[in-house]
C-alpha cells in the first residue's frame, strides 16, 4: 500500500523548472567541482530537457496568424484599403483557396523558425554550461559568480520569448503583404506604390527601402503594360524585394489599378493620346 501512495506521489511532482534544474546543477558543481564526464553529461541531459519544457510552442504564432487570417480574408478587412475602382467582394471570395494556402505556409515557416531557434537557444545555454563546468578551478568559485553564471544560463532561454514573438510578428505582416498582394494582382492592378516605414520611431529601416519611398512599380504583363498604355520609370515590382519580404520588413505596397492615376511620366504616347481623348 505504502509502495502504491509512494508512486501516485511520484506522478503527481511536478517537473522541475529550468532555474531548478539549473540550481542544482551549478550547486553540485561548486560543491564537487568537475568530477566525471559523466556528470557533466547527466546535467547536460536534464538541462535540456528542463529547456524544452519551458520553450515556447507554435501555438501562439498560429493563433497570431490565424486572426490576421480571419480579419483580412473572412471578414474582409483587406478590402477596406482598397480604392474605389479596386476589387470586390466577390474577388476575395474567389482567390480564397489560394490566401488559405498562404496562411498554412506561413504556419509552416514560423514553426519552423521557432523550432530552430529553440534549439540554438538550448544549445547555447548547455555549452555555456559545460564551458563553465570545464573551467571551474581548484579553489571553487565564489557565490557572486555563481549566481552570475546561473543568470547567464536562463536568459540564453528565456530570450527566446522574445524571439519568438518577433517571428510572430515579422510572419503576420509577410502574410498580411501577401493577402494584399494577391488580391490587388487578380483585381487588375497595374502598379504598387511603395511606402516606407522610415518615419516611425524605433524602426530599424533598411537604407534601400527608405529611398524607395513613394516611388512606383509597375506590374509586368498587365492589360496596361499589354496595351502599350505605360511604361516603367523606377521599374517593375517583380524586380526588387517586395513589401515584406524580408526579415522583419514592415513596408508596404498600395495597388494602383487605372493609368489615369499614374504621373504623366509613366504614360506613353499611347497612353497620352488615349486618356487626352477620354
Amino acid at each position: 500500500m505504502a509502495d502504491k501512495r509512494t508512486s501516485q506521489a511520484r506522478k503527481k511532482r511536478k517537473p522541475k523548472s529550468l532555474y531548478e534544474v539549473l540550481t542544482d546543477a551549478v550547486n553540485y558543481y561548486v560543491n564537487n567541482g568537475w568530477d566525471s564526464e559523466k556528470s557533466l553529461l547527466s546535467w547536460t541531459q536534464k538541462l535540456r530537457v528542463a529547456a524544452s519544457r519551458e520553450s515556447p510552442s507554435s501555438d501562439v504564432t498560429r493563433k497570431h496568424l490565424t486572426s490576421i487570417y480571419s480579419r483580412l480574408v473572412i471578414d474582409g478587412g483587406a478590402l477596406r484599403d482598397q480604392p474605389a475602382d479596386g476589387p470586390t467582394k466577390v474577388t476575395l471570395d474567389k482567390i480564397k483557396p489560394s490566401l488559405r494556402k498562404e496562411l498554412d505556409k506561413r504556419i509552416f515557416a514560423s514553426a519552423n523558425l521557432i523550432q530552430l531557434n529553440r534549439d540554438q537557444a538550448i544549445d547555447r545555454t548547455v555549452q555555456r554550461f559545460q564551458g563553465w563546468v570545464t573551467s571551474i578551478p581548484p579553489e571553487g568559485v565564489s557565490e557572486v559568480d555563481k549566481n552570475e553564471q546561473k543568470a547567464a544560463f536562463r536568459k540564453s532561454v528565456s530570450d527566446l520569448d522574445y524571439i519568438s514573438r518577433r517571428v510572430a510578428i515579422d510572419q503576420g505582416h509577410k502574410l498580411a503583404s501577401n493577402v494584399k498582394y494577391l488580391l490587388a494582382i487578380q483585381g487588375g492592378a497595374i502598379a504598387f506604390r511603395w511606402h516606407s516605414n522610415y518615419r516611425r520611431p524605433g524602426y530599424n529601416f533598411r537604407i534601400d527601402h527608405k529611398e524607395r519611398d513613394t516611388l512606383i512599380y509597375l506590374v509586368r504583363d498587365s492589360w496596361a503594360v499589354a496595351q502599350g498604355l505605360i511604361k516603367p520609370v523606377h521599374g517593375y515590382y517583380d524586380e526588387i524585394t517586395a513589401a515584406g519580404e524580408e526579415v522583419f520588413c514592415s513596408c508596404g505596397a498600395f495597388p494602383i489599378y487605372a493609368p489615369q492615376k499614374l504621373p504623366d511620366e509613366f504614360l506613353t504616347e499611347k497612353g497620352k493620346r488615349e486618356f487626352n481623348r477620354v
